[in-house]
């Protein structure tokens, strides 16, 4: 080494490094005097790659720095240093930004800072881990409340006679922001009217539901497609769909994800599928033909009768091909024939709506998923699918994803989580004590369920109790209690007390899963099995 004197000063440099200073500090001495050895006195440098390579080397020891700094110290013009930065930025060896936090007194005018790349990288990755070190993370119980102040589930009250929390929200909008949470979820077909929606939304009023489904924004069908178990099965097909079929409401905006992903389900599987008889595929041509159409179109264009008009419908709707204008559609199609309006009653009580109420019915898809079509979601659809399952869950860890009918696996969800939380649209870290693997969630999740922890209290509040459907997708049984098994069945339900699983009502038995006092069962047991909807509904839910 040696030490360099210029007109701008003095520098200390390592002797490999001489024939680059040499081109950049022409009048330069050299104290002691070096003698190189060839291969070094061979090296030619220009100005603009030598003062590259000086920049070069600075930046790769001292992090984020100005160019006025990389100025001063090295003697040279700002104007070289900013030209010789760009070029280096160009080459992707550097990036400029705001690194160093400032005086919120001196944000104005702040000089832009420079820092090599792969030191950045650590500096980022340090931060994120102080940040993940500085969660504490909250209890299971802490985030099953916090769930259902998310999916805003009611809450029930005792001793006194089991009386609902009210909201303060129209109804109309809650049932938008529950939609929304509950956006391409599968459910037994009665479920949704029965339980799903009326547990979020007091005095739930169905046409709504026919609003959102009539203006476009929402749509209902089977995604899951049924597929060929045995020869007796093949006779299943002329049935229409059951109270047990699972259907799908979901966002016509995110209709694309919802349909790449059980098509990629159905291909995976590798079944062989259900054939449509010849009435339902006679109904289907017609429709693809003259695309989406009303019943008394589709009935005069095929001459069917309307008895097999409907049951050809039915056929398509179970088999995951058609969905029509509103929910009255499906409402009919689950209808018993003995409820259904006809011009005189018989003292039973009857249906409201009828199949040609549905308004138009049209193919969900345009053709059947092939395994030469690629099904795969884009990077776009998966962050949009990523951010749908944060607003849905809060934090986004791999158990949870068993309540998704068709989640992509975990492996491809995680290296796209980990590049938003270098982003810095989510955050990474430890949320919820007592779960494996690694957990994401929105930063304003962190912050609501940081709340729930710090009132777990239960002598500082009221005690809550949830009922909910097992089926319901905020029923995470079998992430709190591992070793209590539910089927996920329509009549199924769970009675939660302060986010902890109290009762289960399983073929129509009501089970205590802690000591309960004998006064008190009789009150629990009104709870868990108490269920509201609106009248009009109960011809096709059939209670």
């Amino acid at each position: 080494a040696c030490r360099m004197s210029c007109s701008t000063g003095r520098l200390y440099l390592v002797a490999e490094r001489l024939p680059c200073l040499q081109a950049v500090y022409p009048d330069s001495t050299f104290t002691p005097p070096l003698n190189l050895p060839e291969v070094l006195k061979a090296e030619e440098w220009d100005e603009d790659s030598a003062l590259r390579e000086i920049m070069r080397r600075r930046l790769e020891g001292l992090g984020p720095v100005t160019a006025q700094r990389l100025a001063q110290e090295s003697g040279l013009k700002l104007s070289l240093v900013e030209v010789a930065l760009i070029g280096l930025e160009t080459e992707g060896f550097v990036f400029r930004g705001n690194y160093t936090p400032q005086d919120e007194k001196s944000t104005e005018g702040l000089e832009q800072e420079w820092c090599e790349r792969r030191l950045l990288q650590r500096i980022h990755r340090y931060t994120i881990e102080s940040h993940r070190q500085s969660i504490k993370p909250v209890s299971l119980q802490s985030y099953m409340r916090f769930l259902f102040d998310l999916h805003e589930v009611k809450v029930r009250r005792l001793p006194a006679k089991p009386e609902l929390v009210p909201n303060n929200a129209d109804g109309q909008g809650l049932l938008q922001r529950s939609l929304s949470k509950l956006d391409g979820l599968a459910a037994p077909a009665t479920l949704w009217e029965a339980d799903i929606l009326p547990s979020r939304i007091s005095a739930y009023d169905p046409s709504w539901l026919d609003v959102m489904c009539i203006s476009g924004r929402l749509m209902w069908g089977r995604l899951s497609r049924p597929y060929l178990k045995s020869t007796a099965s093949a006779a299943a097909r002329k049935s229409g769909p059951i109270k047990s079929t699972p259907i799908t409401l979901m966002l016509r905006a995110n209709q694309d994800i919802w349909e790449a992903l059980a098509d990629a389900q159905w291909l995976a599987q590798e079944r062989e599928v259900l054939a449509l008889s010849p009435l339902a595929q006679r109904i289907e041509d017609d429709i693809r033909q003259h695309g989406a159409s009303f019943f008394d179109q589709i009935s005069r264009r095929t001459g069917l009768l309307r008895s097999q008009l409907e049951q050809g419908l039915a056929e398509l709707v179970s088999a995951g091909h058609l969905s029509s204008d509103s929910f009255t559609g499906l409402r009919a199609l689950l209808t018993p024939d003995s409820r259904k309006p006809s011009g005189h009653s018989n003292g039973r009580r009857r249906a409201a709506f009828g199949v040609e109420d549905a308004g138009r019915w049209s193919l969900m898809r345009e053709q059947s998923p092939s395994s030469d079509s690629s099904n795969t979601l884009d990077s776009e659809q998966l962050e949009r699918l990523i951010m749908i399952y944060l607003e849905r869950w809060g934090v986004l860890f791999k158990r949870v994803l068993e309540r998704e009918s068709s989640a992509p696996p975990w492996r491809i969800l995680l290296q796209k989580l980990r590049s938003m939380e270098l982003q810095g649209s989510i955050r990474g870290g430890r949320f919820i004590a007592g779960i494996a693997g690694e957990q994401f969630a929105l930063p304003e999740s962190v912050s609501t369920l940081r709340q729930f922890a710090k009132n777990q209290d239960a002598s500082e509040r009221a005690t809550e109790y949830v009922s909910v459907a097992a089926a319901d997708p905020v029923n995470l049984l079998g992430i709190v209690l591992p070793e209590t098994r539910l089927a996920k069945l329509a009549k199924n339900r769970v009675l939660y007390k302060d986010g902890l699983p109290l009762a289960v009502l399983e073929k129509n038995e009501v089970r205590f899963l802690r000591e309960v006092q004998e006064q008190e069962q009789w009150q629990l047991q009104q709870v868990l099995t108490q269920r509201e909807f609106p009248a009009r509904l109960r011809a096709y839910i059939g209670r």
